[in-house]
């Protein structure tokens, strides 16, 4: 079991577990990471498009028309927490990102769900910092940023909205809690509606089954909802962590025309084996597989032209 993550997800980070993450008992081998497949070209996509990359975990690159979006980026060796700098502690990657910093080109916004550390990736961020990139964060997030050079930096508390480098973004209420640290209190965590040109995407970013979402985008035609699939064992887990069932059921239910499940196979937070959730997606989509519109890290889905 991935063992900072593991202990984020379960609030429980204390000295004693401090000291096991530091021992060799849990050292991970970073020399095993895989190569990645697919290598997005964001460069060559068009502004006249939807353009969604996966780059691994929660992290996704989007040209929305023109708008450059990156979410939930986590693109270095590890997730965790900082204590120097940058260095790390914390699980290393099964899969190595499918873009690295530098490949990403010019980034109008970045959307940070909440401060979790697989989504609120501190050396990843410090690499994207620029005064030419706005920030979406969750409400009593912002502070970590402190410091930043960077455009704008805005809260969003669930049902609030807000317009910026011409897309407009909602902030969703799902089922899932955001403290960084299990005393840091009053950190929220939000889904996210991103909304351009009548066209929406739906990011879940980390929730448990909730019919609060489809409630909340009742009137909202959802072109593409991307679902997080994993980090559901042990049981207790499950409560903030959709398994591959229940994602596939809320995508379901807010009618999605196509989904992309993602927060698996990239770093080990949980119980249930790395290949386990998408074979249980695939499983729970039979018979509607194609609406599946992305299923390996580095995959690029276009929105079709209607």
């Amino acid at each position: 079991m991935g063992v900072l993550g593991t202990l984020f997800l379960a609030g429980a980070i204390n000295a004693s577990s401090i000291e096991k993450v530091m021992s060799k008992e849990y050292d991970e081998d970073t020399n095993s990471i895989s190569k990645v497949k697919n290598c997005p070209e964001p460069l060559k996509w068009s502004d006249e498009d939807v353009s969604v990359a996966w780059l691994g975990h929660a992290a996704f690159l989007i040209n929305f028309y023109g708008t450059k979006i990156l979410i939930d980026p986590a693109l270095e060796t590890r997730i965790g927490i900082t204590p120097v700098g940058s260095y790390t502690i914390g699980p290393s990657r099964y899969v190595e990102p499918a873009l690295t910093v530098n490949d990403l080109g010019s980034v109008d916004l970045v959307l940070l769900s909440h401060a979790h550390t697989d989504h609120f990736d501190m050396p990843t961020i410090k690499k994207v910092e620029s005064n030419q990139t706005h920030i979406i964060t969750a409400k009593n997030t912002s502070y970590l940023l402190e410091g930043m050079n960077f455009a704008s930096v805005k809260e969003l508390h669930w049902q609030e909205s807000t317009g910026i480098s011409g897309v407009t973004i909602k902030a969703i209420e799902g089922q899932h809690w955001g403290a960084r640290l299990p005393w840091q209190k009053g950190m929220d965590a939000n889904s996210l509606l991103i909304s351009k040109n009548g066209v929406n995407i739906f990011f879940g970013a980390d929730t448990g089954y909730t019919s609060k979402i489809s409630e909340q985008l009742r009137d909202i035609n959802v072109d593409l909802a991307i679902m997080g699939i994993a980090a559901y064992s042990p049981k207790s887990f499950e409560a903030k962590h959709a398994t591959p069932e229940q994602a596939w059921q809320m995508s379901e239910e807010m009618n999605a025309n196509w989904v992309v499940p993602m927060h698996w196979g990239t770093f080990k937070l949980s119980q249930e084996p790395m290949d386990e959730p998408i074979a249980r997606f695939r499983s729970a989509s039979e018979g509607q597989a194609e609406k599946v519109a992305i299923q390996e890290i580095g995959g690029t889905w276009v929105r079709p032209k209607s």
